[in-house]
């Protein structure tokens, strides 16, 4: 039996037999292409020549004569016993490649849909962004990457390709794998004081997936939807894509001001919020406002999404969410695991009322329709084997080291300048700067300086309310880089200011929201 060839096939290249262009000149120039453009990158094993030319239903010379080519001008690398690969170096062809056009045809038509959807791209830019250079000092929604047990999920992940079954292999619940929403729900219950049952919880491939997916299932193109003001850029374009209307309602030291937001929006019927540990100024919503919000919900007949943002690490003993107050299945409440394991997890959830369960199952399933198997079962054995909750215990106290660490520095280094309180619980902070600062200017110095900067202004939609700030993380760097990071960001402002500023500094609570609204 002759052995099978370890490249990829070629069938793949087309060739006309009608052109007047040669066939290995044809194929001589789809392969260039290819390796000019990066659709074939350096290393990719070329098929051998016997095989590609009976692949193609050619002769062995048309193929010899297309590879010779490629070989001559650097393109290809070819031994002995190695077989053909794309080469490595810089081929001696040095000229743009860009995908073919079609040769006549209107302007593009796209759908409102897709338009929308375009449109909100430009809210997930930064996040995605910050995810390319995650070590970067002040990098927002990446947790402590290395501090997470890779040894113990890689063992999971194995175990659960070894234990797969042919269900499993068929596996198609739109809702998710059921021992990892029976583990979601039973960890909410014990972590966060969620009360819900297996069936309530849908599992997601991100918290923006999820928002989308609840406007898009209660509320009809046009709908008014309370957003936080600063807030999640993210959640805004999840839900600008859903065709909803945002309506940006002002966050005080209690949170979301509901009465502002009903007053200047009376036809709202959701609002989406963080409540537990509002992004990013780092405020926990009051038990009053809390319930107002509910009272508010229910007037209208509406909705409550719950953002639990960082609320796994608010504290040694966080407080219970919003969900556990709602008594007539109004609050639907949103969680990810990106941000307590690994951005690359892509596995979040809902939990909704009992009688939204399969409207939302349904809904995904026309949509999502399912997510990868092999990480949900490795997940549900997390979850079952308690290496989350200690992972989460183990975190608070690093969070709250890397905070405090980060507040020393920037009060010793720049105490002149920015005004910090005390670390807050969670992931990041703000160091509010005097009201006359370029935020902005300052945000693109320090990334000149590859540091991860992000101006309060950028979250806002009514940035003069506020006063100016600058939104630090510090969950994803070690104490050692924070304050190599702290240094950087020093000699970032004595650039932009031109003069130096005594150690020391103001602690002034909430100073950027000392504005009436």
């Amino acid at each position: 039996m002759p052995r099978d060839s370890p490249a990829l096939p070629g069938s793949g290249l087309v060739l006309d037999r009608n052109s007047t262009i040669p066939l290995y000149q044809q194929l001589y120039e789809q392969m260039r292409w290819s390796i000019e453009a990066g659709q074939l990158p350096a290393g990719t094993r070329l098929p051998a020549t016997r095989t590609l030319a009976k692949e193609l239903g050619v002769s062995r010379n048309t193929v010899l004569v297309a590879y010779d080519r490629l070989l001559a001008e650097g393109y290809l690398d070819g031994r002995v016993g190695s077989g053909t690969v794309v080469a490595s170096r810089k081929p001696a062809r040095d000229e743009g490649a860009s995908p073919p056009r079609p040769a006549a045809r209107p302007e593009l038509r796209i759908s409102r849909a897709a338009t929308r959807m375009a449109e909100a791209a430009a809210y997930f830019t930064p996040a995605h962004d910050q995810l390319r250079y995650p070590d970067r000092p002040f990098t927002l929604g990446v947790p402590a990457l290395d501090q997470f047990p890779a040894k113990v999920w890689g063992h999971l992940l194995l175990r659960a390709s070894h234990q797969l079954t042919g269900a499993l292999y068929t596996h198609r619940d739109p809702a998710g794998y059921w021992p990892l929403r029976k583990g979601i729900a039973a960890m909410l219950g014990l972590m966060r004081g969620v009360r819900c049952t297996p069936e309530q919880v849908i599992v997601q491939p991100s918290a923006q997936t999820a928002v989308h997916m609840v406007a898009m299932t209660l509320l009809e193109p046009g709908d008014q939807v309370l957003v936080e003001d600063p807030g999640l850029q993210a959640i805004r374009g999840a839900l600008h894509s859903a065709g909803v209307r945002l309506c940006p309602v002002p966050v005080d030291a209690e949170g979301m001001c509901i009465d502002v937001g009903a007053e200047r929006y009376p036809d709202a019927r959701m609002a989406v919020v963080t409540p537990n540990n509002h992004f990013p100024l780092s405020v926990r919503m009051s038990e009053a406002r809390r319930r107002r919000l509910l009272d508010w919900a229910r007037e209208r007949d509406g909705w409550v999404v719950e953002d639990d943002y960082d609320g796994e690490f608010w504290s040694q003993n966080p407080g219970p969410p919003l969900h556990q107050t709602d008594a007539e299945g109004r609050a639907i409440y949103v969680g990810t695991f990106s941000k307590i394991l690994f951005p690359g997890m892509c596995l979040a959830y809902l939990v909704v009322p009992p009688d939204l369960a399969q409207v939302a199952a349904a809904v995904q399933r026309a949509t999502v329709n399912s997510l990868n198997i092999l990480t949900q079962a490795a997940l549900a054995e997390f979850i079952d084997g308690n290496h989350l909750a200690r992972h989460v215990r183990r975190m608070r106290g690093i969070y709250a080291e890397r905070g405090e660490a980060l507040v020393d520095g920037l009060r010793a280094k720049l105490g002149g300048f920015v005004t910090v309180t005390d670390a807050p619980p969670g992931t990041h902070l703000v160091a509010w700067t005097p009201d006359d600062t370029d935020e902005r200017r300052l945000a693109q110095l320090s990334r000149e300086s590859r540091l991860r900067v992000y101006p309060l202004s950028s979250f806002a939609d009514e940035p003069d309310r506020l006063g100016r700030g600058l939104v630090l993380g510090y969950a994803a760097t070690p104490p050692e880089k924070i304050l190599s990071g702290v240094d950087r960001l020093a000699m970032v402002v004595e650039r932009y200011t031109g003069s130096r500023f005594p150690t020391g500094g103001r602690d002034v609570r909430n100073p950027g929201m000392r504005r009436s609204i």
